[in-house]
């Protein structure tokens, strides 16, 4: 019983990083431009600066989700443009769901074509 009970506490300092790892999630501060990709942390910033905007103009209560990590994007040579857009979803039975995002978009990245990633939003209650 003293072998098993030596093995867990020698384990212990590696579960503890691993917990601590995931209790961090996904910081977006490791995502950063470079020279050829966008970074997700300015496409974030970028759509959460217009939607504090928005939220302060017309008094809403909208909160922006962060992007996908999996999207990867050419560096864009002009400021980035932000916009409300809607995307349409079909659900098994046919319906036509419909529901608002926040697009961020390059209208010149320094290689490739335009870009645009949208960013669920959902309103406070």
């Amino acid at each position: 019983m003293p072998m098993i009970r030596r093995a867990w506490l020698a384990n212990l300092p590696g579960l503890m990083l691993g917990a601590s790892c995931l209790a961090a999630g996904s910081s977006l501060d490791e995502w950063r431009s470079n020279d050829a990709i966008h970074g997700l942390y300015e496409i974030d910033q970028a759509a959460r600066a217009f939607v504090a905007a928005e939220n302060a103009r017309s008094n809403a209560g909208w909160t922006v989700a962060e992007p996908n990590l999996k999207t990867i994007v050419a560096r864009c040579s002009v400021p980035l443009d932000t916009r409300w857009g809607e995307i349409r979803l079909f659900a098994p039975d046919g319906r036509e769901l419909r529901r608002k995002v926040v697009e961020v978009v390059c209208a010149k990245p320094v290689s490739g074509k335009n870009w645009t990633v949208s960013l669920r939003v959902s309103h406070k209650s």
